[in-house]
């Protein structure tokens, strides 16, 4: 009996490790276009673009908190934070495309061009970001 309770510690945390491979299993082929098993800078940047025209809902090109009323607050704030890179409160479609670019260079750790699925894992367990969080 006391075996079964020093293992369910263990298990918890195995199952906790996998979920995060699990998440990047079901996003990264939405975002792998060619289908060769990895995520292309462009590739990458294509799906942010489709992400940005879904948020902005009155379609002018820049996002405002008020298009985000399904986000959380930090969420938003961290949003914000990332890509209004002149912090006027606005975000424009350019600057969520820089915003991307860095996020990329951030996620693909080994610099190799590209996001494999061990990269998606671990950029999505770190710290939360728009870019690595939204479905595409």
């Amino acid at each position: 009996m006391t075996i079964t309770k020093k293992l369910w510690p263990l298990l918890a945390l195995f199952l906790l490790a996998a979920l995060p491979a699990q998440a990047a299993e079901k996003a990264l082929p939405k975002l792998d276009q060619n289908s060769d098993g990895r995520v292309m800078e462009q590739e990458y940047l294509d799906a942010v673009a489709h992400e940005f025209d879904r948020l902005d809902k009155n379609k002018d090109g820049v996002l405002t908190r008020d298009e985000l009323p399904d986000m959380k607050k930090a969420d938003a704030d961290r949003l914000f934070q990332e890509a209004d890179a002149d912090r006027d409160g606005r975000i424009l479609k350019k600057e969520f495309a820089q915003a991307a670019r860095k996020r990329f260079s951030t996620v693909d750790k080994n610099r190799n061009g590209f996001i494999d699925p061990s990269e998606w894992a671990s950029s999505r367990s770190e710290l939360y970001s728009p870019f690595t969080r939204f479905t595409f």
